[in-house]
């Protein structure tokens, strides 16, 4: 009987650490579902893409999408992630039109197919939308994903800025533009997450900003100069190297600043100012194209976009540069 009830306690033990042992493999994996709500037009799967530069986040081909899922007739969808590198990095996930390529980005306008998400490898959270109304993604919510939801937020704001002053007069724009500015700044010195103060910081005109404000990028790259992270270090190479000024305090102290005050000129290296900072960044590539004289159709399949977004984009640069006609951006530049 004893040794009946001992092989007994043995089982029970050695399965209690193989579920253990399962839990523990459990929340190691990266899990994200969700339901969307959308109507016919579009194609039943979702895309899952490694966005590696913000300098990338409206590029779109084969090559980005790293994940697939079927949405089933209810809006639901699973996507299952063990691969996905470690730590924190920026994904796109993204529907296609029926009959359109997989790879097919749309921006802006009621057919908008994406949104962006910060994930933490290994992490598990939903997406939801509330209304096929909307285009599928805009009023996306992530209720176990405070990270997320701060930057849903973060997009809505560049987005509102963008669609309000793009139907603006140039006055009201400007003031857009500036309380804009003060909001992104906000958001660089109070957001505890990296990726969200790096796309805040990246809406900022760099040289102005610099010139104004150079301890917002002070304060930004002693906060965040963190090992390992591609996307910090992508951006610290865009600001000019810091002036020594441990010397320049030795020169001040000695009194030899009186001598050589001109050696101690601190060097500010400005871009010129040209009309199209105005513009984003993917506007300035189709500017760009149509600057050389491509069609709207030869645009978008040189971008791999569609062509009511190359539409958009060109509708938007006409406001922003205020001009009428392809004709008139030859005398942009």
């Amino acid at each position: 009987m004893r040794q009946s009830l001992l092989n007994f306690s043995l089982v029970v033990i050695s399965c209690f650490f193989v579920f253990a042992g399962t839990q523990g493999q459990e929340s190691r994996v990266t899990q994200i579902n969700g339901k969307l709500s959308m109507d016919d037009s579009w194609d039943s799967k979702i895309y899952l893409s490694l966005i590696q530069s913000f300098e990338d986040m409206f590029l779109m081909s084969d090559e980005m999408i790293i994940a697939q899922a079927d949405i089933d007739s209810l809006g639901n969808f699973e996507l299952n992630m063990d691969f996905l590198p470690k730590g924190e990095n920026l994904y796109r996930l993204h529907l296609a039109k029926k009959g359109d390529s997989r790879a097919t980005l749309i921006i802006g306008g009621r057919e908008e197919n994406h949104c962006f998400l910060i994930i933490d490898h290994p992490a598990q959270f939903q997406v939801m939308n509330s209304s096929s109304e909307q285009p599928p993604f805009r009023r996306v919510t992530y209720p176990n994903s405070s990270v997320n939801q701060s930057f849903q937020k973060l997009n809505e704001l560049i987005f509102i800025a963008d669609s309000v002053a793009a139907q603006s007069s140039a006055a009201k724009r400007n003031l857009i533009k500036e309380q804009f500015e003060a909001d992104m700044k906000s958001i660089v010195d109070s957001s505890s997450n990296l990726l969200i103060s790096l796309h805040a910081i990246n809406q900022l005109p760099l040289a102005k900003t610099l010139e104004s404000n150079p301890e917002l990028y002070d304060n930004f790259t002693d906060k965040w100069n963190v090992k390992g992270s591609a996307y910090f270090n992508e951006f610290k190479r865009k600001l000019p190297e810091k002036t020594d000024r441990s010397s320049l305090m030795v020169f001040i102290l000695t009194g030899l600043v009186l001598i050589i005050g001109g050696a101690l000129v601190v060097f500010r290296f400005r871009k010129p100012k040209s009309a199209l900072h105005a513009l984003s960044i993917q506007e300035r590539k189709v500017f760009d194209l149509v600057y050389q004289g491509m069609s709207n159709q030869e645009i978008a399949d040189e971008l791999n976009i569609g062509l009511s977004t190359v539409k958009s984009h060109v509708s938007s640069i006409y406001s922003k540069l205020n001009i009428k006609s392809r004709k008139e951006i030859s005398q942009v530049k």
